[in-house]
């Protein structure tokens, strides 16, 4: 197997990281493309689709960064290096402002898990006032024992302490929702505020050193 000249090497690291690059400017054109700046969704979808392929385009940098190093050692300041340097601190702004987009985001992601939350919380609420109700027990042994779900032979307190069974097993339903629903509020908030937020952080000032790396 011949071996590989740092000349070629360069050329080849150079080759992925720009490509890797222009993934990311692909991904954001495909995106922008829908032009709707005034609604949220897009909003947030744009700066996903940034925060995520930001990895992806800071390995590029960096290829293309160590490509130029190893064809040119001596010369600080390349047309590459000035590109590297470009790129990445536009990329690097970017981000940063990505991150107030991210936090309003999130800010209206947990009004509605709130919201969510709030109405389950209400349903049980409502449904546990109403299992001590007499009324709402007897309208429920006359349905139950028309669609035949109650034995007829049950006397008027067994079939009442039955649909008092039945209605705490609807309770304890409504617990689960509720309790899922909390579960799924965290869950989604904390991933948006590690994976977006901070995220977006990390790759800023990282984007930002490898860009000041490339003229320094």
């Amino acid at each position: 197997m011949p071996e590989l000249s740092p000349s070629r090497l360069s050329g080849l690291l150079r080759w992925i990281g720009g490509a890797l690059v222009l993934v990311l400017a692909l991904e954001l054109m495909a995106v922008l493309s829908a032009n709707a700046w005034g609604e949220e969704a897009f909003s947030q979808l744009v700066v996903d689709t940034l925060i995520k392929a930001s990895p992806m385009a800071l390995v590029g940098l960096l290829l293309m960064l160590m490509g130029s190093r190893l064809d040119q050692p001596q010369r600080q300041r390349s047309p590459l290096r000035w590109t590297v340097f470009g790129v990445g601190i536009a990329l690097a702004l970017s981000l940063l402002v990505s991150v107030p987009v991210t936090i309003g985001g999130n800010a209206i992601l947990q009004k509605q898990s709130d919201q969510a939350v709030e109405q389950k919380q209400m349903e049980l609420n409502r449904a546990t006032a109403e299992s001590n109700n007499p009324q709402l027990i007897e309208a429920l042994v006359a349905q139950l024992r028309q669609a035949g779900q109650l034995d007829p032979n049950l006397s008027d307190e067994q079939a009442s302490a039955q649909a008092k069974r039945f209605i705490d097993g609807r309770l304890g339903q409504l617990k689960q929702q509720v309790q899922q629903s909390e579960r799924a509020r965290s869950l989604t908030l904390g991933q948006r505020r590690f994976n977006g937020t901070g995220m977006a952080l990390l790759l800023a000032l990282a984007t930002a050193a490898v860009a000041l790396g490339a003229i320094l």
